[in-house]
């Protein structure tokens, strides 16, 4: 029996003492559209990093330990952090939360110069829904359905550079059918779990990664965030494969080979698509081998320089 794992939620990063701006609202709908501005030594201006925490839509918070402080690492750099919270799946439904992803994007840009930071070079962070987020950031800065009628700054451009997606959902609607088809070849092809760490339990009450329905389940998290099923017509717009456009900055993707969450396929069709699209390698694909969802193998020294690199060579132009 093979059990879907994925990393415990850790605690809760203190501010205490760090240089910036904090529990800055961005929004007036709800008590969680706020921000955090983690600044660097140095006068600026700086780029910066947008961490977008995950959560599967339903949890988590900006000061997560284990998915803000390896976006953290870019202070060194001369690179500022800022750390988005937005509406949760219990509070607003989609596409409310990416609305709150936008407005905040536009309230970054039109304060930057207030923080030292340079509006023009800014790159979204995040993993699992987070990675989702920051995707969605990149392709949908122009469509109206995501704008916020009480967004002060609607007129504002909500544009950024580029991205860092890790483990995303890219297809809400073939979700269950690619881990199907990878529970089968499991069966024949793993030999042993590579990827063992004390920071992993068993997800959503321990199920098994061949019980179906997972994300296609009435109750599943998917469907508490569409207010749909996975496979339906939200799902589909909801979906950023179905989003690409010509247009798509920068994007680095990775994804874990054995992750049973949120299956590699999902960023693999997506990087085809997109880069077929634009014609050019605009999507840079990576698969962690052996890593399982939110895998501690993605905060690795090398990989998290991996990643900062690609942010410092989309911004330095």
């Amino acid at each position: 029996m093979s059990l879907r794992m994925w990393r415990k939620n850790g605690p809760i990063l203190s501010v205490e003492g760090k240089k910036g701006f904090f529990d800055i609202a961005y929004g007036s709908d709800s008590d969680a559209q706020k921000l955090d501005v983690y600044l660097p030594e140095g006068k600026g201006k700086f780029a910066a990093i947008i961490s977008i925490h995950g959560g599967g839509y339903i949890a988590c918070d900006k000061r997560q330990k284990d998915m803000l402080e390896p976006m953290l690492k870019a202070l060194d750099r001369g690179i500022a952090v800022i750390a988005l919270n937005y509406r949760l799946s219990m509070e607003a439904k989609y596409p409310e939360p990416l609305k709150d992803i936008k407005q905040a994007i536009r309230y970054i840009k039109v304060h930057a110069d207030e923080w030292n930071i340079d509006a023009d070079k800014l790159v979204a962070w995040g993993g699992s829904a987070g990675g989702y987020y920051a995707l969605m950031a990149c392709l949908c800065d122009k469509d109206k359905e995501f704008d916020n009628e009480n967004d002060l700054n609607i007129e504002a451009d909500a544009s950024i550079a580029g991205a860092i997606a890790w483990y995303p959902c890219t297809d809400f609607t073939t979700l269950d059918d690619e881990l199907k088809i990878n529970s089968v070849m499991n069966k024949f092809l793993r030999k042993e779990f590579l990827d063992n760490s004390e920071e992993y339990e068993p997800c959503l009450g321990m199920l098994e990664e061949s019980s179906f329905p997972y994300h296609d389940a009435e109750d599943a998290v998917d469907a508490l965030f569409l207010n749909a099923p996975c496979k339906s017509k939200t799902g589909e717009l909801a979906s950023p494969i179905n989003r690409i456009h010509k247009n798509v900055p920068p994007i680095l993707i990775q994804h874990g080979s054995e992750d049973e969450i949120l299956p590699m396929q999902q960023s693999i069709r997506f990087t085809l698509k997109a880069n077929e699209i634009c014609e050019e390698e605009r999507i840079h694909l990576e698969i962690i081998p052996h890593a399982i969802h939110s895998s501690v193998l993605f905060e690795t020294e090398e990989n998290i320089n991996k990643c900062l690199d690609f942010a410092e060579k989309i911004v330095v132009k």
